[in-house]
């Protein structure tokens, strides 16, 4: 072998394993970055989760008849025929 051709050797083969490594930076840069990221989202999956038990609580609370009245006096003001309603007026001066 000439001794010419060794010091290229050496270079084409720094060069190339310069070329994988490199291709590899932008890959494991997006597996670190994913990494960070899982966190983040199973914290949003647990808030979900916990407004979804929240509002299923709500649901099986409306399907019961009591329920139902219950939300139909709080959300919409109704009233059993047999019950008297009194309104207060509120004081327009604020004291």
């Amino acid at each position: 072998m000439s001794p010419y051709l060794r010091p290229l050797k050496v270079i084409l083969y720094a060069a190339f394993i310069g070329l994988l490594l490199a291709s590899y930076l932008s890959p494991l840069q997006e597996i670190v970055d994913d990494r960070g990221s899982v966190s983040i989202l199973r914290a949003d999956l647990e808030e979900v989760q916990k407004e979804n038990s929240a509002r299923e609580r709500v649901v099986e609370g409306l399907e019961t008849p009591k329920g139902v009245e219950r939300a139909a006096r709080e959300r919409y003001g109704m009233i059993k025929s047999s019950e008297k309603v009194y309104i207060v007026p509120e004081d327009p001066e604020g004291e």
